[in-house]
Parts: structure tokens; C-alpha cells; sequence
């Protein structure tokens, strides 16, 4: 503020005037207000500055981790190893059937308990198979089909002795039985040959529920006589299958219970180590062999506590083949 201006305003404040030009703000205090506006100005920018790094750091991790997510990702993939059994459980209504509606089977999923025995390596099938639906293969019988039955051995009539069948205008024969239960035995397979869970007489009277293939023969001429083909019964809804196994008789020793197909016993130490079965709900197969291959023993839901000398400590797989209603 000059010299003529400071004497005015104290002249002026001795009369009691006020001058606006003399209560402004001083030079010094502009000064202040402009170090103020600097200082808020420098802060944002470092903080600008800051939040570009921050983010830039981010964007770094972030791609460091997904290229890290990536480089596990292939050496998972790359280090997976599957073991292949024909008994890969899959949804139970997987192949296609248009006569038929879907159905839903009901099974007690739990952690499979290991047997008395060390585990050991899934014996390799030396035995007929083909390819069903979803890719499961399965062993097949062309020559004569016997089964354990009612404490009984029991002979299924010759599959041939079946009669053709007419489907959608095509002749198909009887071609094998198999051994694979109702919630599989149904549709076509990738060869185009059709499956039928249905009854089958026992060479001596009687019969039960067995899995039959049907495929067509080109070029041959049609049958004098075909028949329909008889869909099977419908599956209870929300069908069970539970089964206990027990390494000695009498429901005794170490125990396990499932509601899943076992196709290697070997693979948990169960190979040729139950003495006894209570089967609590379904209809059950168990086989001699891996992969539901060899001998052939049904049970029906019920408690067998002497397996007798042809099933005691000889069962290497089974499986489920008829479901049963809640009870």
C-alpha cells in the first residue's frame, strides 16, 4: 500500500469513515491465499499421481496373477490323468428313448469305506464288450447267460429264441444280452442297435428282468413273424438303491455301504472280500469278475448272511439294476 494511501486511511479513521479500499485484505494475505490455492493444487496432484500409480500397480497384479492363473490352468490340464473303468457313473437317464419320459433314481452318494485288503490294480477284461450310451461300455453275452438266482443257478433261454422285433418300420434281432441294469438299458446305442430291459424265461421255468440288444441286419429279408417291442415297467419315482457289504457272515467284520455301482473292487480293497450282503433297497448284480464281468448272483432286497461256497469272498464288482420305492 503506497504512503498517500495509508495517510488517507488514518485521517479517515479518525473521522469515523470507512473505506472499503481500507478494510480489503493485504497484499501479504493475497500472498497467503495464493500459497493456499498452490499447496491444494500440489496435494491433488500427488494424489492424482498416487491413485495413476496405485491403479498401475493394480493392473500389473492383476495381470501377473492372470497370467500365473493361466500357466496353473495349462499345468493342471496338461498333469491330469483319468482312470478309465466301466463303471463311470454318469446322470442315470442319459440315452434316448422316445417311448419313454425321464426318470430320476435316487442313490446314497457317500464316501465308499476301504475294504480288508491293500488296494491293487483293475484286472484287465479279457471279455466281449460294446458301447452304449454316454460312451459307457459294457460286457455282452452272445453265447448262453446263466445267473444266480434264488439260491439256484438258473439258465436264460438262448437269446435267439427271442422273437424279431419291428421298430419305426425296421426289423431288428435279438443280438446279446448284457449286463447292465434298467436305468442303462434303454434307447439306441452309437452302433444303432436298440436296448430293452425286459423279461426273459429261464430255460427250465420262470425268468427275470434281463438287458437285451436288438440290431438290424441289412440285407437280409424280413422275418416271416416280428413282434413290438415291450418297453419295460416304469421306474418308481424317486427309486432308492442301498446295499451294505461285510467281510465276514453273519453282517459281521468291517462293513460298507453305497448306493453306487462298484465296477473294481480293487480300487477301495474290497476285491474277494465279502461274506455277507444286506440289500436295503433295489435289485443288485454282483459278478465275479471286474467291470461287471463273469459269474452273474441277483439279490433282491433282504438280508444274506451265508454267501455259501460259490459267492463267499469271490465278489470283485456289482452293481444296481432295478430301483425300489422309498419305503
Amino acid at each position: 500500500m503506497s504512503t498517500h494511501r495509508m495517510i488517507a486511511c488514518a485521517l479517515a479513521g479518525i473521522a469515523g469513515l470507512a473505506f472499503a479500499t481500507c478494510d480489503a485484505a493485504a497484499a501479504p494475505q493475497k500472498k497467503v491465499v495464493r500459497q493456499v490455492h498452490t499447496t491444494t493444487h500440489v496435494t491433488t496432484a500427488r494424489r492424482t499421481f498416487q491413485a495413476r500409480s496405485n491403479r498401475l500397480n493394480h493392473t500389473n497384479t492383476v495381470q501377473r496373477r492372470t497370467v500365473t492363473q493361466q500357466r496353473f490352468h495349462k499345468v493342471t490340464t496338461t498333469n491330469k490323468t483319468a482312470t478309465r473303468h466301466f463303471g463311470t457313473l454318469h446322470p442315470l437317464s442319459h440315452t434316448t428313448n422316445p417311448n419313454q419320459g425321464t426318470h430320476t433314481t435316487q442313490l446314497t452318494h457317500a464316501k465308499f469305506k476301504a475294504g480288508p485288503h491293500k488296494p491293487g490294480v483293475v484286472k484287465k477284461l479279457a471279455f466281449p464288450i460294446i458301447k452304449i450310451g454316454n460312451n459307457k461300455i459294457v460286457p455282452i453275452w452272445k453265447g448262453p447267460k446263466k445267473i444266480w438266482f434264488g439260491g439256484h443257478w438258473k439258465v436264460f433261454v438262448p437269446f435267439s429264441a427271442l422273437k424279431v422285433v419291428l421298430i419305426g418300420g425296421g426289423y431288428y434281432w435279438p443280438d446279446a444280452y448284457l449286463t447292465v441294469g434298467e436305468p442303462y438299458c434303454v434307447g439306441i446305442t452309437p452302433d444303432g442297435c436298440h436296448l430293452n430291459w425286459q423279461f426273459v424265461n429261464f430255460a427250465d421255468g420262470g425268468g427275470v428282468y434281463q438287458c437285451v440288444q436288438y440290431c438290424p441286419r441289412p440285407g437280409v429279408a424280413p422275418p416271416p413273424q416280428a413282434a413290438s417291442l415291450v418297453p419295460p415297467p416304469p421306474m418308481p419315482p424317486n427309486g432308492a438303491c442301498e446295499v451294505t457289504i461285510y467281510s465276514e457272515p453273519n453282517l459281521a467284520g468291517q462293513n460298507a455301504t453305497t448306493g453306487d455301482e462298484q465296477p473294481a473292487l480293487s480300487q477301495t480293497g474290497w476285491q474277494d472280500a465279502i461274506a455277507s450282503i444286506e440289500v436295503k433297497s433295489g435289485v443288485w448284480d454282483f459278478f465275479t469278475d471286474e467291470n461287471f464281468s463273469g459269474e452273474n448272483m441277483r439279490l433282491r432286497p433282504g438280508t444274506y448272511k451265508d454267501l455259501g461256497p460259490d459267492w463267499t469272498r469271490k465278489i470283485n464288482s456289482f452293481n444296481c439294476v432295478m430301483t425300489a420305492a422309498p419305503q
